[in-house]
């Protein structure tokens, strides 16, 4: 997780949001829907695996029992012979499981509790026939992964429809999903199947277990799921609200139609008020619509706003929004450690109220920005979140950037408070730390990095650092340009890796290897430019013996009154990451220019400038636009030295100075 969504996790859970005492009323019947789940023109995606569920919510017991109609289809080139199922919430049924294992009971900050939850599948029928569940057996090394074997094979193209029946308990709200008092976020909740993943012929099951460090990887389909939850309950949920009834108890069952969505989440919750407004984009208006409790209204309308401003520039930089509605869920405080900063289909959790940020501090809008954002690196492109993480969560962290500048300003997106302000690259940098901690390599799984720490500030952070860096280099129409065509391309298709960098080549025109390949698979990598030396003499005209025989002489002249500078400057790189660069050359009379050093990887990592000028060289800094931000380092980019009226060789003094290094975090 990124420096900023810490902070605002953080800072929340100390903020008091308390429900206590409060008396429950029957909630007005909510209005069902009219507009299509999904607008994008042309036929609509693949629908891979579709669910009918029917779920039933005890809101004292916290406990849901529901039925399931699994529609596959065999979308490979090969058989199947047996269809796993992620049971997610048995991560949180004992301290065994690999979530608990990994984590040792805690995320983001929160303890798990002893309110343990789990989920039991009780039935399993394939295309009607007879009761099998007695052959499901778990795989793997805890009850989070139950595979099926199944009588025939599924063959290519085929499809099958699997009917099940499971209880879920949900436990204490921890790691995106459960109860806090009288609050409930209910996420990875169904028996849901894997993703068949390879080359066409040699498919293979994508479904592992569910690890601390890993989210989620789905297929896409059409959901109709039906909620019969008390009367007294504000829902929100995935998609859109097409029927509606209230029942003979204090219930009621509300049905919801999601197309082309590879997910289902849903909250419930007796105290929740709603405030809404569209968004505009090329398919329609968008309803943003943000579900909070009363005291937490101004802040509901702030992330009203960034939710708003979020659907409308991620729609104009990558591909337009194509549902109607999204759905901001603003937690309790006191839940917001647990449920809050979590990405769905159509619906997000945010998080940062909190008395001591106040408007102009933008943590909380950057949270909300940050989910909305996961709508199309994991909603619509639906990248591997397990084995790619840094194409979902850092890809996301980079354009989430993009938006905040495109809504704020550049200097000022971040903070913009009582005289000071902060941009949002800027603090990246100042939080992130050198690269050169980080001991693996961004592309590899999520389950493999050595810590927490490490996955995150590989997987957000320096993939959102190194794209901006590339942006730079390369020019920012050409880079956005190719970074569209990628989502255009590859929305609804799962992109891999290979998808994101052929297409960025194939937009901006030439080979990018030479800095994608070392940046994202070697472990700590990012450039370490600084400036190595820099040393200047007086000009003088060649001296010694020059001719053979009579004609021989020796020249032993001294340097003229008004005699320019000779000056070596020497720049190096001891990073693994090569980028080319500018380096700017101040003189002792005040002008200055400019060289390129275009450092791709293919020669030596240093480079000598010999400059000759009427007055020595006084500074020189690498990047002086601020271009490269993978980069390590830090003061040692910049040079300065007071010339010496003898013009011997001059002594370098390192660094820049720390009111510069302040100002430019503080974007002044």
């Amino acid at each position: 997780m990124s420096p900023a969504r810490w902070l605002a996790l953080a800072l929340a859970m100390t903020s008091a949001g308390c429900a206590a005492d409060r008396e429950r009323t029957v909630q007005p019947l909510p209005t069902r829907d009219t507009t299509p789940p999904f607008r994008r023109p042309g036929p609509p995606p693949t629908a891979v695996a579709s669910y009918r569920i029917d779920a039933a919510l005890d809101a004292g017991k916290h406990f849901i029992s529901a039925t399931q109609t699994l529609t596959w289809r065999n979308t490979g080139k090969s058989p199947v012979t047996a269809l796993p199922f992620h049971l997610y919430l048995n991560a949180f049924k004992n301290d065994t499981s690999v979530f608990m294992r990994e984590s040792r009971g805690r995320h983001r900050r929160a303890t798990a509790s002893r309110h343990w939850g789990w989920i039991d599948v009780k039935s399993i029928r394939v295309g009607g026939g007879a009761e099998v569940v007695a052959r499901a057996r778990f795989s793997g090394p805890d009850e989070t992964v139950l595979e099926l074997p199944l009588d025939q094979p599924i063959a290519p193209g085929g499809t099958v429809e699997v009917a099940m029946s499971f209880d879920a308990q949900l436990p204490e709200v921890f790691a995106r999903t459960g109860f806090k008092g009288d609050f409930l976020m209910v996420g990875q909740w169904f028996p849901k199947i894997g993703v068949r993943v390879g080359q066409a012929g040699h498919e293979a099951w994508h479904c592992e277990p569910f690890h601390v460090m890993s989210e989620f990887f789905a297929d896409f389909g059409n959901y109709d799921v039906s909620l019969t939850v008390p009367d007294t309950h504000v829902v929100a949920a995935t998609g859109m609200l097409v029927g509606v009834r209230d029942n003979a108890d204090p219930t009621r069952t509300l049905q919801y139609r999601a197309e082309s969505v590879h997910d289902f989440v849903w909250m419930a919750d007796p105290f929740m008020e709603t405030i809404s407004a569209p968004a505009r984009t090329a398919y329609g208006p968008v309803e943003v619509r943000v579900y909070f409790r009363p005291e937490q209204r101004a802040f509901a309308e702030r992330h009203l706003a960034a939710g708003i401003g979020s659907i409308e520039q991620f729609s104009r930089l990558l591909v337009p929004y194509p549902w109607p509605r999204m759905s901001i869920v603003d937690p309790p405080p006191d839940a917001a450690s647990g449920a809050g900063g979590m990405e769905y289909p159509t619906l997000v959790t945010t998080a940062g109220d909190n008395a001591f940020l106040a408007e102009g501090v933008r943590f909380p809008e950057f949270v909300t920005v940050h989910e909305v954002g996961h709508n199309w690196m994991q909603g619509i492109l639906a990248t591997n979140e397990v084995d790619e993480a840094w194409l979902d969560e850092g890809m996301n962290e980079y354009v989430d950037g993009l938006v905040m500048s495109a809504i704020h300003g550049t200097t000022a997106d971040i903070v913009d408070w009582n005289g000071l302000h902060a941009g949002y690259y800027a603090l990246h940098r100042a939080t992130d730390g050198g690269y050169a901690r980080i001991p693996e390599p961004t592309a590899q799984r999520s389950y493999q990095f050595s810590d927490a720490e490490a996955y995150g500030g590989a997987t957000y952070g320096k993939t959102a650092t190194l794209m901006r860096t590339l942006e730079n280099v390369v020019g920012s129409q050409r880079f956005l340009a190719a970074l569209r065509g990628y989502a255009e391309a590859f929305a609804f298709a799962h992109p891999t890796e290979a998808d994101l960098l052929a297409a960025l080549e194939r937009g901006v025109g030439e080979d990018l290897d030479w800095f994608l390949g070392p940046a994202l698979h070697q472990p700590g990598s990012a450039a370490n430019l600084q400036v190595r030396s820099i040393q200047c003499r007086l000009a003088r005209k060649p001296q010694g013996v020059f001719g053979r025989g009579a004609e021989r002489r020796v020249v032993d002249s001294e340097p003229a009154a008004d005699a320019a500078s000779r000056c070596d400057i020497v720049v190096e790189n001891l990073g693994r990451v090569p980028v080319p660069v500018d380096v700017e050359i101040t003189f002792a009379d005040g002008k200055s220019e400019r060289r390129r050093w275009d450092d791709r990887g293919a020669g030596p990592r240093w480079q000598r400038f010999e400059i000759e000028h009427p007055t020595p060289v006084v500074e020189v800094v690498i990047d002086p636009d601020d271009k490269v931000l993978l980069d390590d380092g830090g003061l040692r980019r910049g040079m300065r030295v007071v010339p010496d009226p003898a013009a011997s060789t001059h002594a370098a003094a390192h660094g820049q100075s720390w009111t510069q290094t302040a100002m430019q975090l503080l974007g002044l």
